[in-house]
């Protein structure tokens, strides 16, 4: 079988439209890999604020807790005074 010149031709055309479809499908890898190490980087920034977060949080419950005893305490105190006096007919 021998090749035409047009033979020819189109064989080389699909061979350079193979290479360009691989170069294509290369950088469509390059994008998505771009795309999740982007994404991946952003999950960190997320997790590690999430993370801050709740240790705030944290915290601050801990604060409440706390800041509410001392309320529960000083009011206990108050009423036991107001019956001292109430008891000693100081108005």
């Amino acid at each position: 079988m021998s090749e035409t010149p047009i033979d020819i031709v189109i064989s080389g055309l699909q061979a350079q439209i193979s290479e360009l479809k691989e170069i294509i499908s290369g950088l469509n890898n390059d994008q998505n890999s771009s795309t999740q190490t982007a994404q991946t980087a952003q999950l960190r920034v997320i997790e590690n604020e999430r993370d801050s977060l709740q240790i705030e949080n944290s915290k601050l419950n801990y604060r409440i807790i706390h800041l509410l005893r001392t309320l529960n305490k000083k009011d206990n105190e108050i009423s036991l005074l107001r019956k001292d006096l109430n008891k000693s007919g100081f108005r």
